[in-house]
């Protein structure tokens, strides 16, 4: 009876696996060395991977509220501050990704005049500058931009630096790129403000021109200066002479009775009251004498006061429309001269200290528990090719 190798299939197993990675024990071990010094070896040569990363605040929201929001609506200008916190915050991440951001990062950092990016067209460059960036938000509406770069293969310590610097300025340049887009456009909003409040600012100014050559011709044609103040010195007036007429007509009623028809006295009483009497139907017809020029019939006092205020009304409101048109336009012209930044930075772009790949303890792992799987199924697959397979054991 001798003993031999005997091979069963039905009673394949764990045990059997560990028995064949035993018996191919060099095999195994040299294959995970070989694997693992060449993934090693390959880390050190293969692109390295920088990233700089930045952060923004959310927009501050702000809003412009009655004539100043019906001007700009009316004008179409483009309105950063009339939308909520929210909405500012996914146009700027809107913005981000954009080829305008692109194209001025492309501009800024003189890419075009650089010896590697000779050969692409503009295409080309955008592609591959916008696939540099990434861009997430937060619910707090916090916005996160990540560059990330590559070496070439075989990397110096010199590009790895100049690699890891291209990175933060591509993070850089893309939060001023944001910025400068959001401000051209503000400046532009504030420019088309400015123009139209000018044009409402002529067309009220002729508008308040008009009434006031209208109000100019009413108090020529009726007398008037300051109807509040003559109505009411007409009216005293008025009031003094009826008094007065009353007690006239008393002295002549009493002299009647004293007096004959012919008696001088009767006559002058007589006089006085029909003078009084027209002096007094003379003051409610416009003016005591003829030559009044600011004197106003009292029947015409309701009609001319309703008139007048009507045109006050319309000069007053002109006047205060003028008078906020101009604190707008000044507003205007101010914001379209500003020079300040409205992206707010809250993490700056910074150059990387480390690469973000390769990890060789990572690749070491992975590659590692790899090579112990790929080397155990080349065992086995090699043992089912020689028909040694499944189970060791012993038969006579």
């Amino acid at each position: 009876m001798s003993d031999s190798l005997s091979f069963k299939p039905e009673e394949f197993s764990l045990i059997t696996v560990f028995k064949l990675i035993r018996l191919n024990l060099k095999f195994f071990i040299s294959f995970i060395v070989i694997l693992c010094i060449i993934v090693a070896a390959y880390s050190f040569i293969m692109p390295f991977t920088y990233s700089s990363n930045t952060s923004i605040l959310p927009p501050k929201k702000e809003s412009n509220g009655g004539l100043s929001s019906y001007l700009q609506s009316v004008a179409g200008n483009l309105d950063f501050g009339g939308m909520g916190q929210s909405e500012q915050s996914k146009l700027f991440y809107s913005i981000l990704s954009s080829r305008a951001v692109c194209e001025y990062i492309i501009d800024s950092l003189r890419l075009k005049d650089r010896p590697e990016f000779k050969n692409f067209n503009d295409d080309k460059l955008y592609k591959f500058v916008s696939n540099l960036i990434s861009t997430e938000s937060d619910k707090a509406g916090v916005i996160y931009i990540s560059a990330t770069c590559q070496t070439g293969f075989f990397p110096s310590s010199e590009e790895k630096l100049e690699t890891a610097k291209f990175a933060a300025q591509i993070a850089k340049y893309a939060v001023l790129g944001l910025d400068y887009i959001v401000r051209e456009r503000n400046l532009s909003s504030a420019h088309q403000s400015k123009e139209y409040i000018e044009s409402q600012l002529i067309t009220y100014r002729e508008k308040l021109d008009s009434i006031s050559n209208k109000m100019e011709d009413f108090q020529k044609e009726n007398k008037v200066i300051s109807l509040d103040e003559q109505a009411k010195a007409i009216v005293t007036q008025a009031i003094e002479l009826g008094t007065q007429l009353t007690k006239s007509e008393l002295e002549y009623n009493l002299a009647k009775m004293e007096f004959s028809n012919e008696s001088p006295r009767l006559k002058f009483y007589q006089e006085q009251v029909n003078l009084l009497n027209d002096q007094y139907n003379k003051i409610q017809s416009g003016g005591i004498t003829g030559n009044d020029a600011f004197s106003i019939p009292l029947d015409s006092i309701p009609t001319l006061m309703k008139d007048y205020a009507d045109l006050y009304r319309q000069r007053k409101i002109y006047e205060q429309v003028i008078m906020y048109l101009e604190t707008q336009h000044h507003q205007e012209a101010i914001q379209e001269k500003r020079d300040i930044p409205i992206v707010e930075v809250l993490d700056k772009a910074r150059i990387p200290d480390e690469r973000s790949s390769p990890n060789r303890v990572a690749m070491l792992t992975v590659t590692f528990i790899l090579a112990n799987i790929l080397a155990t199924f080349i065992i086995i697959i090699k043992s089912f090719y020689k028909g040694k397979t499944y189970i060791l054991g012993s038969s006579n």
